[in-house]
C-alpha cells in the first residue's frame, strides 16, 4: 500500500512539471500575442481593448497559479491541482473560442493536447472536459453557419473540425496511456534496483554474521578477502600454480589463559535422551556456557563433543585473563549443580586451566572451525583430564597471574595423568569462595585418563569422562532437559536468519526510492535531474558514456508496433479531413492512398507475429562495429522491434510521406474549380454570416483549414514514435512546420482567406498566427518527448545499475553458501537457510553411520615452538597443507557421501552416510551399510597416498593412525554464538577409540565392521582382545591396506 501510495506521489511529481511547462508555454504564448497586438494595432488600440483584457486577465491568471504551484502543498494538494487545471483550461478555451473565431479548432488542438498529457487531473476528468470543450466549438460552428445560402456545403467544414479536435484528444489519450507505463516501468525498475542493493547490502550482513558466528572479526577479514580474491581470480590457474602453500589464517598471541571444561558421567545420561532432547540438552548448556564466557571475557574456542573449550586474552590482550578463566569455570560448575540437584542427574563438570600463549585460527579448506594450537593448549587439555569432578584445576603459571585472588590447595594432577606427572606439572586446585570443601559428589578419587588426541584436544564423541553411577530411568534425563530449556539458549543461527536490516528492508527500500525518485518539492523535477545527472548530458540527454549510448540505442522496442499503428491512424484522419473538402484530382487520391497503403504494410510488419519465414537478426547494440547474427526464425514484428535501423528508415519514410501528403495538393492548385466563395465575417459582437458568388474568384480559399490542420496532425504523426531520439523528432517538426509555413505565405488565398474570415486582432499577420499556434504545438510535443527520452534513458540506467547489483548479489549469495556450507553439510546449510522463520533446533537420528578418524601421532614430535619455527607457525603451516590436502579428496564424486565432521589438532574426523531420509532409500539396507564402509575405508588408503607423498615433497616420516566404527548416531547443530555441526553416541566414542588405542600406519576396526569388510572382500587381521578406555576388552582388527609393509 506504501508502495502505490509513492507512486502515485511519483506521477503527481512528474505531471507536476509537465504543469508548470504548459503553464509556461501559455504564459510566454499570451505575451507574445498581447505584445504584437500593442505593436500592430497602435492606430486603433483603443478598438482592440476587449480582446487585450482579456490577454492580460488570462496572462495574469496563469502568472498566479504559476506561482502558487511552486509550494509544496500546492503540489500535494488534489483540490488544488483539480482547480487550478479547471481555471487554466476554462480561461484558454474561453479565450479561444471568444477571440480566434474561424481559427480556434488550432489552438484548441494545443489545448486539448495539454489537458490530457500535462494537467495534473485524472483521465475521466480530462475526458469530460475535452468533451465539453469539442461540443461547445462544434456547436458555435454549426450556430454560426446555419441558415446561410448554401449552407450544406459549409457543413463539410464541421467534419474536419470535428476529426481535427477527435485526433487530438486520441493523441493525448495515447501519449498519457504510452508515458504512464513508461512512468510505471521506471518506478519499478527504480524500486527492483533499490531493493536489490537493499537485499545486498543484507547479503552482506548476513555474510559477516555468518562467519563471524565461527571466526573472530580480526581473521574474518582476512578470510573474506581471500575468497573474494579467488573468486576474483577463478580462471588464472596459473598463479595459484607457482606456489605449493595453500593460504593459512593463523596469528600468536601470548599470555593468555585456557580453559578446559568436561561434562562428567554425560555419555551414559544421554544414551537414554531421544535425539531432539539431546541436541535440546546440549544446546542449552553450551549456550549457558556461552553466556558465562561472554560475562568473564572469554572467547569460546570449541566444543568437542561434551568437551568445552575456552581462551581468555583473544584477541584484545587482558591483564585478568587468568581471574576471567578460574571465575568462569566456577561458574560453570555452579550452573551444573543446579542441574544436578533440580534433576538428580549425576553429572558435574571438571575445569583444566593453564596460561600461556597459544596460536589461533583456522586450518584446512573445508568446515572450518576456529581453534588454538601450542605446547600450552596441551598442557590445559591434560590440566582438565587430570582434574577432579566439581573442581577447577589450575597450574602454577595460572597461579601466579592470580595474584592471590583465590584460595587454593594441592591439585595433585601428576597421579591422575601421565603427562603431567611426565613433565613434572605442578598443580593446584581452587578452592570456592563459599566452603573449602569439594562438591559432595565430586569425589577426590584419580581420575586416570590416556593421552588425548596429538595432546591438544579430549577424546571425542560424549562422556569420556570416567563413568560413574548412571542413572537407571530415564526420569533424570528427561528432567535435565526440561530444566535447561527454561534458560532459554538463543537458537543457533538466530543472529543471521533476522539481522536488523532484513526486519527494515521494506521500510529502507521505501526510504531510498522516495530519496531517488522524489527530489525537493520546491524544485522543478526534471530541470534538477537534468542539471545534475552525472551519466546524461543535460541538454542532449545523451550518455556521457559512449558503450552505454551505443547499448541504449541498440536496444529493441516492442512498442514500435504501436507507434506506427497510432501514425496511421492520424493519417486516416488526415484523409478523412482532405477528402471531405479539398476536391478529389488525381495528386489528391495519387498521394493519399499510396500513403495509406504504405502505412498499412508498415503496420502489418510491425504486428506480424507469426514465424512462417526465417529472418536474419543483425544487431549492432554492443558496439557501432560489432554485429551479431542469429540464425534462427524471426517474426517481422521481432526482426522491426530489435533493429534499429529498420525502425528509423519506418519512421523516416512515414513521416516524409505524412508531411507531403499534408500540402501535396497546393502544388495542383487551380483557381477554376469552382465559382463558390463564401464570404464570412465576424462583427466585434457576434457571428453574422453572408454568402456571395463571384463568376471567378477562388475557392480554395475555404480549403485553408484543411492543410492548416493536416499540418497539426503532421506533427502529431511525428511526435508519436515515442522512443525515436526526441532531437530528431523536433528536427523534423520544425522543418515540418517551416516548409509548411513557407508554402501557406507563398499562396496569396491564404492570405485572403486570413482578409475575408477576420478575428478580434485582423492586424497579426497570418504567418504570424500559424506558425504562434504550431510553434506551441511543437513546443507541447517536445516537452512530452523531452520527458519520455528522461524517463527512458532513467529506467535503462536503472536497469543497468540493477543488472550489476543483480550479479553482486548473486556473488554475496554464493559467498554466503560457500561459508555456510564449511561450516556445516550441505543438506543441514540448506535447512538453515529453507527454514529461517522456523528457528528450531536441527537434529537427526541415523540407524547406521560409518564414523573414522584418522590422526598423525607423530605430528607432536614435529612440533616445535623454537624461534626457527616461529613459535610453531612454520610447523602448523606444514600441518595445514596436509589438512588441504585431504580437503580436496573430499571433492572427488566418489567420496561424495562422506562428511567430513572437524578437526582436532592434527586428527581428522569424518562420517560417511549423513543423508537424511536417503539412508532407507535403496530396498538392501546391508548393502547401503556395506558402501557407507567401504568409502571410508577407501577414503582411509587415499589419505595414507596423500600423506606418503608429502612425506616425499616435505622429507618427514609422518604416519596415520587411524579407527573406524559403524552404528547408530545422533547429529545436530548446538552453540548460539558459534554453532557447530557434530555427531554423539557410542559409535563415535568407539570410533575414537579405535585410533587411540591403534598402532601408527594401521586402520583398525571393530569386529562387526571386520565382518561387513571381509564379505565385501577386503583382507582383514585380527589384532585379537584389546583394552579400549570406557568400553573394556574388544576384539579388533586391522584393515590390510597397501601402506602395511611400509
Amino acid at each position: 500500500m506504501e508502495l502505490e501510495t509513492l507512486y502515485r506521489r511519483y506521477c503527481v511529481r512528474l505531471k507536476h512539471a509537465l504543469f508548470l511547462a504548459c503553464l509556461i508555454v501559455a504564459l510566454l504564448s499570451c505575451l507574445t500575442i498581447l505584445v504584437s497586438t500593442f505593436a500592430l494595432h497602435a492606430y486603433d488600440i483603443e478598438e482592440r481593448l476587449y480582446p487585450i483584457f482579456t490577454l492580460v486577465s488570462v496572462t495574469v491568471l496563469i502568472t498566479v497559479i504559476l506561482g502558487a504551484s511552486q509550494f509544496p502543498a500546492f503540489i500535494e494538494s488534489k483540490f488544488a491541482s483539480l482547480a487550478s487545471s479547471l481555471l487554466v483550461t476554462g480561461s484558454l478555451a474561453a479565450m479561444t473560442l471568444l477571440l480566434a473565431g474561424r481559427h480556434a479548432p488550432l489552438p484548441l488542438f494545443a489545448l486539448l493536447l495539454a489537458l490530457h498529457t500535462m494537467m495534473p487531473i485524472s483521465r475521466p476528468v480530462s475526458l469530460v472536459l475535452a468533451a465539453i470543450i469539442t461540443a461547445a466549438h462544434l456547436a458555435l460552428s454549426f450556430a454560426h453557419r446555419f441558415g446561410t445560402e448554401r449552407s450544406q456545403l459549409l457543413y463539410t467544414q464541421l467534419i474536419p473540425e470535428a476529426v481535427l479536435l477527435a485526433s487530438a484528444s486520441g493523441t493525448g489519450l495515447y501519449y498519457r496511456y504510452m508515458t504512464e507505463g513508461a512512468h510505471r516501468r521506471t518506478f519499478v525498475g527504480t524500486r527492483t534496483c533499490i531493493e536489490s542493493r537493499v537485499k545486498l547490502e543484507c547479503e552482506k550482513e548476513q555474510q559477516e554474521q555468518l562467519l563471524l558466528s565461527v571466526i573472530p572479526a580480526y581473521i574474518a577479514a582476512e578470510v573474506k578477502r581471500s575468497i573474494m580474491l579467488k573468486m576474483a581470480d577463478a580462471c588464472q590457474d596459473v598463479a595459484n600454480k607457482q606456489t605449493r602453500f595453500h593460504e593459512m589464517y593463523v596469528q600468536r598471541h601470548n599470555n593468555v589463559s585456557i580453559l578446559y571444561a568436561d561434562i562428567v558421567n554425560f555419555t551414559p545420561l544421554s544414551e537414554q535422551l531421544s535425539a531432539s532432547d539431546l541436541v535440546k540438552t546440549l544446546n542449552e548448556l553450551f549456550g549457558r556456557f556461552d553466556q558465562i564466557a561472554q560475562d568473564n571475557q572469554c572467547m569460546r574456542i570449541k566444543i568437542l563433543g561434551d568437551c568445552y573449550y575456552c581462551v581468555s586474552g583473544l584477541p584484545v590482550s587482558r591483564p585478568n585473563h587468568a581471574y576471567n578463566c578460574v571465575n568462569m569455570g566456577l561458574q560453570m560448575i555452579e550452573a551444573i549443580r543446579f542441574v544436578r540437584e533440580a534433576t538428580g542427574a549425576n553429572v558435574d563438570m571438571r575445569i583444566g586451566i593453564h596460561t600461556g600463549n597459544v596460536l589461533c585460527g583456522v586450518l584446512g579448506l573445508r568446515k572450518w572451525q576456529f581453534d588454538v594450537w601450542s605446547d600450552d593448549v596441551t598442557l590445559a587439555n591434560h590440566m582438565e583430564s587430570g582434574g577432579i569432578a566439581g573442581r577447577v584445576h589450575i597450574t602454577q603459571a595460572t597461579l601466579l597471574q592470580l595474584s592471590d585472588r583465590f584460595e587454593v590447595e594441592p591439585g595433585d594432577g601428576a597421579s591422575r595423568d601421565g603427562f603431567l606427572a611426565d613433565h613434572k606439572v605442578e598443580t593446584y586446585l581452587i578452592i570456592p569462595p563459599t566452603k573449602l570443601s569439594g562438591v559432595e559428589n565430586g569425589s577426590l578419587r584419580p581420575n586416570t585418563t590416556s593421552e588425548r588426541h596429538n595432546s591438544v584436544v579430549s577424546d571425542l564423541g560424549l562422556g569420556l569422562a570416567t563413568p560413574g553411577s548412571a542413572p537407571s530411568r530415564s526420569r533424570p534425563s528427561s528432567k535435565m532437559t526440561k530444566y535447561v530449556e527454561c534458560w532459554g539458549a538463543d537458537k543457533p543461527f538466530a543472529n543471521i536468519a533476522e539481522t536488523t536490516l532484513a526486519k527494515n528492508i521494506g521500510l529502507t527500500s521505501l526510504a531510498m526510492i522516495e530519496s531517488n525518485l522524489l527530489p525537493d518539492r520546491n524544485t522543478c523535477l526534471e530541470c534538477r535531474k537534468w542539471m545534475n545527472s552525472e551519466e546524461l548530458n543535460p541538454a542532449l540527454l545523451w550518455y556521457r558514456n559512449r558503450k552505454q549510448e551505443a547499448d541504449y540505442r541498440g536496444l529493441p522496442d516492442p512498442q514500435f508496433r504501436y507507434y506506427i499503428a497510432c501514425a496511421a491512424v492520424l493519417f486516416l484522419a488526415l484523409c478523412i479531413i482532405q477528402v471531405a473538402t479539398v476536391p478529389g484530382t488525381v495528386v489528391l487520391y495519387g498521394t493519399l492512398v499510396p500513403t495509406l497503403c504504405v502505412l498499412i504494410l508498415f503496420t502489418y510488419l510491425c504486428w506480424a507475429d507469426g514465424n512462417g519465414c526465417c529472418f536474419t537478426k543483425t544487431s549492432q547494440s554492443d558496439t557501432p562495429t560489432s554485429v551479431v547474427t542469429m540464425d534462427r526464425c524471426l517474426s517481422p514484428s521481432q526482426v522491426v522491434a530489435s533493429s534499429r535501423g529498420i525502425r528509423l528508415s519506418i519512421f523516416l519514410v512515414s513521416v516524409m510521406l505524412i508531411a507531403t501528403s499534408a500540402v501535396i495538393t497546393l502544388v495542383d492548385y487551380n483557381p477554376d474549380l469552382a465559382e463558390l466563395s463564401i464570404d464570412l465575417s465576424f462583427d466585434d459582437d457576434n457571428f453574422t454570416a453572408a454568402s456571395t458568388f463571384e463568376s471567378k474568384t477562388e475557392p480554395v480559399v475555404e480549403f485553408v483549414p484543411t492543410y492548416l490542420y493536416s499540418s497539426a496532425l503532421t506533427l502529431a504523426a511525428i511526435s508519436v514514435f515515442l522512443r525515436v531520439g526526441f532531437l530528431l523528432k523536433l528536427m523534423l517538426m520544425v522543418i515540418s512546420v517551416t516548409t509548411h509555413i513557407s508554402i501557406f505565405s507563398y499562396l496569396e488565398f491564404f492570405q485572403e482567406y486570413h482578409d475575408v474570415h477576420d478575428d478580434k486582432l485582423s492586424a497579426l499577420p497570418f504567418e504570424l498566427k500559424s506558425a504562434l499556434v504550431l510553434a506551441v504545438v511543437v513546443i507541447l510535443f517536445h516537452v512530452l518527448d523531452r520527458q519520455i527520452e528522461f524517463t527512458s534513458r532513467t529506467d535503462f540506467l536503472w536497469k543497468a545499475k540493477l543488472k550489476v547489483e543483480q550479479e553482486e548479489v548473486e556473488t554475496m549469495r554464493g559467498i554466503n553458501k560457500i561459508l555456510l556450507e564449511n561450516i556445516l553439510p550441505a543438506h543441514v546449510a540448506e535447512h538453515f537457510l529453507a527454514t529461517r522463520a522456523n528457528q528450531e533446533l536441527y537434529h537427526e537420528r541415523y540407524s547406521c553411520i560409518a564414523v573414522m578418524f584418522a590422526s598423525i601421532p607423530n605430528y607432536k614430535e614435529f612440533y616445535d615452538e623454537t624461534d626457527v619455527n616461529k613459535q610453531g607457525l612454520e610447523c602448523l603451516r606444514l600441518l595445514n597443507e596436509i589438512i588441504c590436502d585431504f580437503d580436496k579428496l573430499l571433492l572427488k564424486p566418489k567420496f561424495s557421501c562422506i562428511e567430513k565432521i572437524k578437526t582436532i589438532g592434527s586428527t581428522y574426523m569424518l562420517a560417511s552416510g549423513l543423508r537424511p531420509g536417503q539412508e532407507d532409500d535403496s530396498g538392501d539396507a546391508t548393502k547401503q551399510q556395506e558402501h557407507i564402509i567401504v568409502v571410508l575405508v577407501d577414503f582411509a588408503v587415499a589419505l595414507m597416498t596423500i600423506l606418503d607423498q608429502i612425506n616425499r615433497e616435505s622429507f618427514q616420516r609422518f604416519k596415520l593412525r587411524m579407527g573406524l566404527n559403524h552404528g547408530p548416531v545422533i547429529a545436530g547443530v548446538v552453540g548460539a554464538q558459534k554453532p557447530q555441526y557434530d555427531i554423539w553416541g557410542n559409535t563415535v566414542n568407539v570410533a575414537s577409540r579405535m585410533d587411540s588405542c591403534g598402532i601408527m600406519g594401521r586402520l583398525q576396526v571393530t569386529e562387526d565392521t571386520a565382518k561387513i569388510l571381509m564379505n565385501a572382500g577386503y583382507a582383514c587381521e585380527c589384532r585379537g582382545p584389546t583394552f579400549v578406555k570406557g568400553k573394556g576388552t574388544l576384539t579388533t582388527y586391522f584393515v590390510k591396506t597397501p601402506f602395511d609393509e611400509k
